[in-house]
């Protein structure tokens, strides 16, 4: 029966060729583009900063997986600059480090402001292949409500209270600063479209779906 469903002209599709990639890349499309028509409803009447959060909120569960940034896989950097997109439409993809020192600057944000949480190692140290100098990033969790981030680590994202990680990080020799965005920052390099590196296949479709729609 599954033969028959694959059956074409007289051959029969490897799911694997080029045809099937397409077929599967079109469906996804599709998918990506009916969740955004779903979610703009519901955030509608939200401000950016609400936004945000709920989009941030909603990737718990997600699978952790490097360079990795969409609704069913990303890393820490990854889940922060999806929400980013999601909730101002302005796409940047980049280190927890360079978002730290680029674009989430305000060192005393209001609680209107979208917000982060980085965790910065005080001395060199490697981390899985990579070594991180002193005053480096390793880390950053997207603020999405009162005390609670969305930590995205292995092997799952999930919420968690930001008061409860700080005494095991800060024990790990981590300093951990809550910093809000800079949204003109993020709208000129979204414009000049620069910092963007690496995105995988479904960001960039979301980030295409929202092009769409705004003309």
């Amino acid at each position: 029966m599954c033969n028959q469903l694959l059956q074409c002209g007289g051959h029969i599709d490897n799911p694997d060729s080029e045809g099937g990639e397409v077929v599967t890349m079109k469906n996804n499309n599709l998918k990506i583009r009916l969740m955004l028509e779903a979610e703009k409803e519901i955030v509608a009447e939200l401000s950016e900063a609400e936004r945000y959060r709920y989009f941030l909120g909603r990737m718990q569960f997600l699978k952790y997986e490097s360079g990795k940034e969409n609704l069913l896989s990303s890393d820490c950097s990854g889940s922060v600059c999806l929400a980013l997109l999601l909730s101002t439409g302005c796409a940047i993809r980049v280190t927890a480090d360079a978002l730290f020192k680029k674009y989430f600057t305000k060192r005393n944000p209001d609680k209107s402001d979208i917000q982060a949480a980085f965790f910065i190692t005080l001395y060199d140290r490697k981390i899985g292949n990579r070594l991180y100098k002193e005053n480096e990033v390793c880390h950053v969790a997207g603020v999405c409500g009162r005390d609670v981030v969305l930590n995205c680590v292995e092997p799952f994202s999930e919420l968690r209270s930001l008061s409860d990680m700080k005494p095991y990080y800060q024990a790990n020799d981590y300093r951990v600063i809550v910093r809000g965005l800079d949204r003109e920052a993020l709208q000129k390099a979204s414009e000049d479209n620069v910092d963007l590196f690496g995105p995988d296949y479904e960001f960039e479709q979301i980030r295409n779906a929202i092009d769409g729609e705004r003309g």
